[in-house]
């Protein structure tokens, strides 16, 4: 039997359901949904097929790889140049325009910070772009573990990366609970048999109604009154 997480305030003891928050990146942290979608349509433009962003969007929370691979057949040689090409111009987009976090995803983690929980990364996004964001916003310290696209075989809705983050933070899957703002993540923490909040940023929250719990903000979060929502729903 486990032992849950115990937060102590003066005035009461409450036991958490969760030892370990994974939290999604691009969308969920970083409002980069537009900068990622306008990288993708300069590199799909170079092959002359257009991309719109109604294509995109069943494609968000995704691997790199995937993406290419639903449009285009390339070898190992060419998808290294394309993944290239990505992110070079993503990394152009946001030079020009500059990138933002979510609306008080500083506050998250202030709050997450309050409980004895360890807290993952788990993106689909490649190292580098990760690495590039985080660092831009100054969120990297924050996580114990960081797993990213291309270190599980397969990508979201398949349940790999949270998988792999609860692995690495020495946690059973039901003891973690994952943030997502996509139906690809949200299914995919289903698959891990997690319990999912999902924050409606770039989905609106009816096609993000798998998850346990939809919110619309980070504002006043707080891990333990989810708890209690999910534990009602």
């Amino acid at each position: 039997m486990s032992v849950k997480p115990v937060y102590q305030n003066p005035n009461t003891t409450v036991a958490l359901p969760f030892k370990g928050v994974i939290l999604d990146m691009d969308g969920t942290l970083i409002e980069s949904t537009e900068a990622d979608y306008l990288a993708w349509k300069w590199l799909f433009a170079d092959y002359n097929i257009p991309f719109t962003f109604q294509e995109y969007q069943p494609m968000l929370g995704t691997k790199s790889v995937d993406v290419i691979n639903a449009r285009l057949k390339l070898d190992d040689e060419e998808m290294a140049k394309a993944l290239k090409q990505k992110m070079t111009y993503f990394k152009e987009v946001i030079t020009n325009n500059g990138i933002q976090i979510v609306p008080f995803a500083d506050e998250l983690f202030k709050n997450l910070k309050k409980y004895p929980v360890k807290i993952a990364l788990a993106t689909s996004s490649r190292r580098e772009k990760m690495k590039l964001l985080m660092e831009k916003v100054q969120f990297m310290p924050f996580f114990d573990v960081i797993v990213t696209g291309e270190e599980v075989h397969n990508g979201k809705p398949a349940p790999d990366i949270f998988l792999q983050a609860a692995e690495l933070l020495q946690l059973s899957p039901e003891d973690c609970v994952v943030v997502e703002d996509t139906v690809n993540g949200v299914k995919a923490a289903k698959n891990a048999n997690m319990k999912c909040v999902a924050i409606a940023t770039t989905q609106t929250a009816d096609l993000l109604h798998q998850a346990d719990l939809v919110i619309d903000t980070f504002e006043k979060a707080d891990l333990l009154e989810w708890s209690k929502l999910i534990a009602n729903n």
